[in-house]
């Protein structure tokens, strides 16, 4: 997105690096296929040192890596979450310039929504944005079980307000998915002075006189390349690889970096703290009397849906899956603190394949996670994974979280609408008390707490010394070098991370244009 703006506005030439292949692997833009799209090459897992917080389990965090970054693996929730949490931004973390206020006409300019419109959403940008297609009545039961357990009905998740139960609108209309490389990048790459570079792996930032100046990088055959920086270098590299980037290239805590044999240019210990990421643990009941998607991508049904996606456009593949949501309130304090994916099948425990029969899941997971985890390096080479300690579940307040969207879980699930289609509880069983005080409970979700495919925070915005990059994202202590992504967040938006990471990349190209 940043690319494609700054390539269509700037005047000047702009080099896109991408670690992965391009993005015309067919899973990625079906929409109900994300799940092979994640599996294949698209797609890299990180994973942590034995996490304590997860009695010692490493914590598992996949990654895109394919032009589109996340925007071509992800579930294709639109999510842009509260309007506290960038109030907040500015109020609690001194980001001034990013209140809901600021960032608001930012997402509405994006977004091409194909139902709603003023006051919170837009209709003219390139970004589409839909209802969720081919809505499976197993997700229908489950939403109309949150509202019969008290929630309210909600339409719009992006709206007024955010709590409540509904279909979620998604990043995927008419059979396409609608990635930040389909919606911004794809109709500018005719222009000369576009050059995007894919299977190319950035090595570091070479930085002369404390001014950021060219990207030392790696060609599909292992060359060694340098592309010059006339005006900015700019990391979007992500959560994980955008700190190690700057830890490459000299900028970093200096006791890790003398430690590898890099030269200190910035001691920074702010980069690589303060990693945290959504994390879920979901209720899963065994159906009966109604089908889910077990089964769906395999034999007869596997044909039947590529025959009515690929020659009638229409049907399961069509859909993202994860159609239902809900955010709720648990802890009385006036704002969502869990939210819940509502899905028609299971996945298994982490690291398992998905459950071998028809399921349902009500997915609880945090919102805004007070746990906080480091990225560091691992060694000096480029192509090593980043040392990672997660600290998933560290804060004791995350864990109760957890608890208490456990607990909604199971009173959603008790309700009338699901009661002739549910069968046996697969977890946390029947064996798990949800009682408060109940050791059961924490030692389930311990084994069963996964990713929400959200890690944020590791280059930290902020006006203090101790951030990484100031409120306009260039990197204190260096000249001609910003970070764009989703490691910016002083604290995580409650709610999915795609839209968020678009505007944030939006609001850098407004900076470096402003500033050229």
């Amino acid at each position: 997105m940043l690319a494609a703006r700054l390539a269509a506005e700037s005047g000047g030439s702009v080099a896109l690096l991408e670690r992965g292949p391009r993005d015309t692997d067919r899973w990625i833009h079906v929409p109900a296929t994300f799940f092979k799209a994640l599996k294949g090459g698209n797609a890299e897992t990180v994973m942590s040192l034995p996490d304590t917080s997860l009695d010692g389990r490493p914590f598992a965090v996949p990654q895109g890596r394919v032009l589109g970054g996340g925007s071509s693996v992800n579930g294709m929730i639109y999510m842009r979450g509260q309007h506290r949490d960038y109030d907040d931004w500015a109020d609690a973390h001194g980001c001034d310039g990013w209140t809901f206020a600021d960032v608001l006409p930012v997402f509405m300019r994006q977004e091409r929504n194909m139902r709603l419109g003023a006051p919170f959403h837009g209709q003219a940008g390139r970004l589409v944005v839909a209802d969720a297609s081919a809505p499976h009545p197993v997700t229908a039961r489950i939403i109309e079980a949150a509202v019969a357990a008290g929630l309210p009905p909600t339409d719009d998740f992006n709206g007024a307000r955010q709590d409540g139960a509904g279909w979620y609108q998604v990043t995927a209309h008419d059979g396409q998915r609608q990635s930040a490389a389909h919606c911004f990048l794809a109709p500018e790459m005719g222009r000369e002075n576009l050059t995007v570079l894919t299977d190319h792996l950035a090595c570091r930032v070479r930085i002369e006189n404390r001014r950021a100046v060219a990207v030392e990088a790696r060609t599909p055959e292992g060359a060694e390349i340098v592309l010059h920086a006339r005006r900015e270098i700019v990391l979007t590299a992500g959560t994980f690889q955008s700190p190690k980037l700057l830890m490459l290239s000299g900028i970093g805590p200096a006791d890790q970096l003398l430690r590898h044999g890099i030269d200190t240019v910035q001691d920074a210990p702010g980069v690589g703290a303060n990693y945290h990421d959504h994390v879920g643990a979901p209720v899963t009941r065994r159906l009966k009397g109604a089908k889910g998607l077990h089964g769906a991508d395999s034999g007869l049904a596997a044909l039947r849906h590529g025959f009515d996606y690929f020659v009638l456009r229409r049907g399961l593949l069509t859909s993202n899956l994860l159609q239902g949501g809900a955010c709720a309130d648990t802890a009385g304090e006036g704002r969502p603190d869990v939210q819940y994916n509502l899905a028609p099948f299971a996945a298994g425990a982490p690291g398992q394949p998905p459950l071998p029969f028809h399921a349902l899941q009500v997915h609880p997971m945090t919102m805004r996670p007070r746990s906080r985890g480091r990225i560091g390096l691992a060694s000096s080479d480029p192509a090593d994974a980043p040392r990672f300690e997660a600290n998933a579940l560290a804060d004791e307040a995350d864990l109760d979280t957890l608890r208490r969207g456990v607990r909604l879980a199971r009173e959603i699930c008790a309700q009338a609408p699901l009661a002739d289609i549910l069968g046996e509880e697969i977890w946390p069983g029947p064996d798990v008390s949800t009682t408060v005080g109940s050791n059961t409970l924490d030692d389930a979700i311990r084994k069963q707490a996964r990713t929400i495919f959200h890690p944020a925070g590791t280059c930290r915005m902020g006006p203090d010394a101790e951030a990484v990059v100031d409120t306009r994202l260039r990197v204190n202590g260096v000249e001609g070098l910003r970070v764009a992504d989703c490691s910016v967040m002083p604290a995580l938006t409650s709610g999915n991370t795609n839209a968020p990471t678009m505007m944030i990349a939006d609001r850098a190209a407004d900076f470096i244009l402003s500033d050229a």
